[in-house]
């Protein structure tokens, strides 16, 4: 769904209007999962974030999720400080944690000119489209996750298999502090040495959305599978033919193709269905398809807002070239 301005029209009738029509909104928000706010002539980090502050809903300020992120004002981030070669898989923000958040907001402070588009798919059709073999798996054990991180003695932010490093994820090099919060998410935490850290835990694969009761898959299967990656790039290439999308393609491919003769255990970022049953690279590619074959892609324009209802509807990024800029926000439930 789109709310569209005239040209030019005043970033605060966008926020006054959203305040004194929380109800209208919600209800569209509800049925469509994502609303595009356009022409509204948003242009700054603080403009945006008054943006979000008119949904009078409680705004996150604390990031547990997978992806470098900067904070630019309290409620505003990047939305990730990856390579712009780097594909982001759909995905519903932060699905492994027991409270997601609510809603996620997405500025454009400056789009590219070309490509990096912010993709969204119904993960309530993709619930509802899944095969039977892969819904009971899900249904009866849930997913079971586990993830490696580098800490604060690697002086890099990300690397190729395990995003960020831990101290980053958590905001502390307080290891006292990072139990807590684990404790707090039902995170099982195994240290290796005093820098390396491995993270497991389990987690629903759907959820029920709150107000409509609509069930949705809901999981980062798609994003931390092995052969996930390697079905996003060819889908890109087939998408941007491009050289450097080629070439991304067919390095992810051999580099994957090395882990996997290592097996599951050299996989830095690993998924498993709950009961640690293996997701076979079959399932995981008629997962990978199904999001492509409902994935919604609209061009970027500077100025614009869009937001999801992260109970609904998933979210990622195309890689791109060149200058561009989007921050993010969102609402805890």
């Amino acid at each position: 769904m789109v709310y569209e301005g005239s040209p030019g029209s005043d970033p605060k009738l966008l926020i006054d209007w959203m305040q004194q029509n929380k109800s209208e909104w919600t209800k569209d928000l509800n049925n469509s999962g994502a609303i595009l706010f356009r022409n509204f002539s948003f242009s700054s980090p603080k403009e945006f974030q008054e943006f979000l502050l008119s949904t009078k809903e409680p705004l996150g300020e604390f990031y547990l999720g997978t992806s470098p992120r900067d904070q630019i004002v309290q409620y505003v981030f990047t939305a990730s400080e990856l390579p712009p070669h780097y594909p982001i898989m759909q995905h519903a923000e932060m699905s492994f944690l027991d409270n997601p958040p609510k809603y996620l907001f997405f500025f454009a402070e400056r789009a590219s000119e070309r490509d990096g588009e912010t993709p969204i798919t119904d993960l309530r059709t993709i619930w509802e489209e899944m095969p039977n073999e892969i819904r009971d798996k899900v249904l009866k054990h849930g997913i079971k996750y586990r993830r490696r991180y580098d800490g604060p003695a690697q002086k890099k932010r990300y690397s190729l298999w395990k995003t960020k490093r831990w101290d980053e994820m958590f905001g502390t090099v307080d290891k006292t502090e990072v139990k807590k919060i684990s404790d707090q998410n039902r995170f099982q935490l195994h240290w290796q040495g005093d820098d390396q850290l491995t993270i497991v835990n389990h987690q629903d694969g759907i959820r029920q959305h709150p107000t409509t009761k609509t069930t949705a898959w809901h999981n980062h299967s798609q994003t931390f599978h092995f052969q996930a990656a390697v079905s996003e790039v060819w889908s890109i290439f087939k998408r941007q033919k491009s050289i450097r999308s080629f070439s991304v393609a067919l390095l992810l491919t051999i580099l994957t193709g090395i882990k996997r003769l290592l097996g599951p255990e050299s996989h830095d970022v690993h998924v498993t269905y709950g009961n640690g049953e293996e997701i076979s690279t079959k399932d995981m590619k008629l997962i990978s398809n199904l999001f492509w074959k409902h994935m919604k892609i609209f061009s970027w324009r500077t100025g614009d807002i869009l937001m999801i209802d992260n109970y609904s509807v998933s979210h990622g990024r195309l890689p791109f070239k060149g200058p561009r800029r989007i921050l993010v926000g969102w609402a805890n439930s």
